[in-house]
């Protein structure tokens, strides 16, 4: 079990954490912590921004090891994607695991708020592991 002082959380925060999860709300929190209610909300927030930066922390560490790494510009046609993920893989005697249709399936999930009507509209990055699979950069 992990213990509290190797996280970046407080004791309180996550105490809010888990008082929430379990669907008790922000006024019966402050009232048995004896605080505020407004005090609880800005616990809960501070706590969700230290795991999102901890979870971002170990993508980009992650990323870095990454032996794949296809920067894809703005203006890329969709369909050219694939096609640059397989040769920056092949390069590297990788065999990437998903076919075409599947690749754009994960753009689309992954990157669909960059694309329109086939064109990349702000650059990003996809990562091939040594096993071929993909990894959202």
């Amino acid at each position: 079990m992990v213990n509290i002082e190797d996280t970046h959380l407080t004791e309180r925060q996550y105490e809010v954490l888990i008082r929430r999860s379990k669907g008790e709300s922000l006024s019966k929190i402050a009232e048995d912590l004896g605080t505020t209610r407004s005090n609880i909300c800005l616990l809960e927030k501070a706590a969700k921004e230290n795991i999102r930066k901890a979870i971002n922390t170990i993508k980009l560490i992650e990323s870095v090891k990454l032996p794949v790494r296809v920067a894809i510009q703005s203006e890329t046609d969709l369909y050219e994607i694939p096609g640059m993920v397989y040769r920056e893989a092949d390069l590297r005697g990788i065999r990437v695991k998903h076919s075409g249709p599947r690749l754009l399936r994960f753009i689309e999930d992954n990157y669909s708020h960059r694309i329109r009507n086939r064109r990349v509209l702000a650059e990003f990055e996809i990562g091939v592991d040594s096993d071929g699979n993909l990894h959202v950069l």
